[in-house]
């Protein structure tokens, strides 16, 4: 079994904020990525999130030269998390990738992905060498290892925004987070789900241009009050879960009795 660019359709989406200068590269890196693949079926969506800056009028003018490429426009920001559920769910093909619009990964990396796709149900990224301050690699690997400790979560890099999944993960779950916990959260319930999982190291670049909103105060406080809002609901359903249950709607975020 091996990768068929004839047979192989992808989505790939990049939320957008303050990224008027990275947003150009982005988009040419990840088209000539696909097409270096032979890849025909796919679509390249740009989720804008409310940025104040030029990102938006930047996205339309790519989408316009490019008919491969789309914009989603949100009226107002809401949230990293937002831009990501906005992605995923608009996606409209069997698999779906997604990155960062910073320009801070090597898209050419994107063709490792798709390479495993034919064995795997989701291919997770961890950054070798993640270009950051010492605060932010710090809050970074205590958020993974309390992740770990509460979720037996088993990526080593849970936020890197480098992945693929296979979309009709999105068609049995309901995604909750609007902010950072938005990764961990369908890492969770892709795991519950049975969902295989593979993890590659990527290259991580420093941010030439825009701005960083990831470190904020007020996103690490609103992370921590989603992970323990979680983290009851999912103690209260992981022991039906251990004993052969299917995973009730506490925990995939499943309206009550909507189809599994």
């Amino acid at each position: 079994m091996t990768f068929d660019p004839r047979t192989f359709s992808l989505s790939v989406f990049f939320p957008a904020y303050y990224d008027e200068k990275n947003i150009g590269k982005v988009t040419e890196g990840l088209l000539k990525a696909i097409r270096e693949m032979g890849i025909d079926t796919f679509e390249i969506t740009i989720v804008e999130d409310g940025s104040p800056d030029r990102t938006g009028e930047v996205a339309d003018e790519l989408a316009a030269r490019h008919p491969n490429v789309r914009v989603i426009h949100h009226p107002k920001n809401l949230g990293y998390g937002a831009a990501l559920k906005t992605g995923f769910t608009s996606a409209r093909h069997e698999w779906v990738f997604y990155t960062d619009g910073d320009n801070q990964f090597d898209l050419s990396e994107l063709k490792k992905f798709v390479a495993l796709t034919p064995y795997t149900d989701i291919v997770a990224g961890f950054r070798i060498n993640k270009q950051y301050s010492r605060w932010r690699k710090f809050t970074s690997f205590i958020y993974n290892l309390v992740l770990r400790v509460l979720f037996d979560i088993r990526d080593r890099d849970v936020d890197c925004a480098f992945k693929i999944y296979r979309r009709n993960l999105f068609d049995k779950i309901v995604i909750e987070s609007n902010d950072a916990f938005i990764d961990a959260e369908i890492a969770i319930k892709a795991r519950l789900l049975n969902y295989a999982s593979t993890e590659v190291g990527v290259t991580h670049l420093p941010r030439m241009d825009g701005v960083s909103t990831g470190a904020r105060p007020s996103v690490i406080l609103r992370t921590i009050r989603e992970i323990w809002n979680y983290y009851r609901r999912y103690r209260r359903e992981l022991d039906r879960v251990k004993a052969g249950h299917a995973p009730g709607p506490e925990l995939l975020g499943k309206p009550s009795g909507a189809p599994s």
